[in-house]
């Protein structure tokens, strides 16, 4: 309390000295003010919670004492104090802060009073107003199913979940829940998106193996709501979508038999050379070239065997005086057999036409219209020669001549192969992306035959279409 001292005042201490004017003592008058007047919150979004503050200030004449602060929600029961215990007293011209909480589980606007009550004794409340809008946040995720694709072990495939805010509401991502543990989020929680705006946040796919994972992303704001979530997958031959498991476009995907989806020359009937890499996919690297050993005499033809077609023939080989081959291959056949065009075979050796010197037993065949290797067969393994006996050559146009269920002749079906040869593998049937949305009818695609229809897509309410293929019209 702060003491006013008047001529009366001094009057009456000092008696004895006499005094020729009056004085008194009074006491200064206790006041304080609340700020702001209106607390105006703007828009949250249901379930988030605000902190506001409420300053009361004492204007002077000594401390106040606080008896109670009431806060009087006259739309919505959303606003309270937010320590558990209010502040008692308001210094002698100093100010104190009270903390206020508004915390609103369901949309509309909101308003209260909050009023501190004194010891003063005249003029001892003061009140002022606070107001608030709720709002149902308006988020979107896209896209709602992310394929990874083919992912070697231990490395690393990102990809981006995109969220759009179309509310009027602020919203924080304030946590990513995965059920699959090879994938993960990179991003620092929470995000905050404004209204209009959109957030990328990067999602990761690390296989520990080479097996078919799926999963889901289940997204949450900070206000407790859950948003739809992102269907996960990743090596999932059994749901790919469209061309991304054949990387190389080579028309052979690793969900088929394709070795090396990097490698557009490397493909079941590819042409097998030597370069110490199983083109053909067949689990044997060079075979029918020159580096490799075919007859497993120990000899390539590089080696120096010249008939890798025999095991019996190669160089350093015992040879047979009597049999009309070049045994050891050093050029001579027999002595005394006949080997008219020089090309270390006799007609008893084998050689099925002794005046053309690229025809012998085990001479490599060419398109050429002849048995060049003297097997009975003409131009088989070259493009002019239908190996698989589907009815159509290299040459004319088959090109998997390893296979029956390859050729432009034949049906294109659901086995991970350009059945028909016509560059598309799979078209028109499940496992093909026939609309190129990015997803098969395997994939979840619910017509494929239009772009604007496949897992994942916003729903557009009103137009009478399963837009996401969830079965669900909106």
């Amino acid at each position: 309390m702060k003491l006013r001292v008047t001529k009366a005042a001094v009057c009456l201490v000092a008696l004895s000295i006499g005094c020729g004017q009056d004085y008194k003592i009074t006491e200064e008058a206790r006041n304080f003010v609340l700020t702001p007047t209106l607390s105006d919150l703007g828009a949250i979004a249901i379930g988030e919670k605000v902190t506001f503050f409420v300053d009361a200030t004492s204007t002077g004449g000594g401390d106040i004492g606080i008896l109670a602060v009431e806060v009087l929600n006259v739309e919505g029961e959303f606003m309270a104090l937010a320590d558990e215990e209010a502040p008692t007293l308001i210094g002698s011209e100093d100010t104190t802060t009270m903390s206020f909480s508004y915390e609103p589980p369901e949309k509309g606007y909101h308003w209260a009073q909050i009023t501190v009550k004194t010891d003063l004794e005249e003029d001892s409340d003061r009140t002022v107003d606070v107001r608030g809008q709720a709002a149902v946040p308006a988020v979107k995720l896209w896209p709602g199913v992310i394929d990874f694709g083919p992912v070697d072990p231990g490395t690393t495939a990102l990809e981006d979940v995109q969220v759009s805010n179309e509310g009027t509401v602020s919203v924080n991502v304030s946590e990513i829940v995965f059920d699959n543990g090879v994938f993960t989020h990179t991003e620092d929680l929470p995000v905050r998106v404004s209204p209009g705006e959109t957030a990328s946040l990067s999602l990761s796919f690390v296989p520990e193996n080479a097996s078919e994972q799926t999963g889901t992303a289940s997204f949450a704001l900070s206000s407790g709501i859950s948003l739809d979530p992102v269907q996960l997958r990743g090596n999932a031959c059994s749901t790919a979508s469209g061309d991304l498991y054949d990387q190389d476009s080579d028309g052979y995907s690793i969900c088929g038999a394709d070795c090396n989806d990097d490698d557009p020359g490397v493909r079941p009937g590819a042409h097998e050379v030597c370069n110490d890499i199983d083109d053909d996919c067949n689990g044997t690297i060079d075979e029918g070239t020159e580096c490799y050993d075919d007859d497993g005499d120990g000899q390539t033809e590089l080696e120096g065997d010249c008939h890798d077609g025999d095991p019996d023939i190669y160089e350093g080989a015992p040879e047979d005086p009597g049999n009309g081959i070049d045994d050891d291959c050093d050029g001579i056949v027999d002595s005394g057999a006949s080997d008219l065009d020089g090309d270390g075979y006799g007609e008893s050796g084998g050689d099925c036409d002794e005046y053309d010197p690229t025809t012998y037993p085990g001479a490599p065949e060419l398109p050429d219209g002849v048995d060049n290797d003297c097997d009975g067969v003409i131009d088989e393994g070259t493009e002019l020669y239908d190996d698989d006996g589907d009815g159509l050559s290299e040459s004319e146009g088959d090109c998997d001549d390893t296979s029956t269920y390859v050729s432009p002749a034949a049906t294109e079906i659901a086995d991970w192969l350009d059945n028909d040869c016509d560059g598309d593998v799979d078209e028109g049937t499940a496992y093909a992306d026939d609309d190129g949305d990015g997803f098969s009818e395997l994939g979840g695609d619910c017509d494929d035959d239009d772009p604007a229809r496949h897992p994942g897509l916003p729903e557009l309410e009103g137009d009478g279409i399963d837009n996401n293929c969830d079965g669900i019209i909106e």
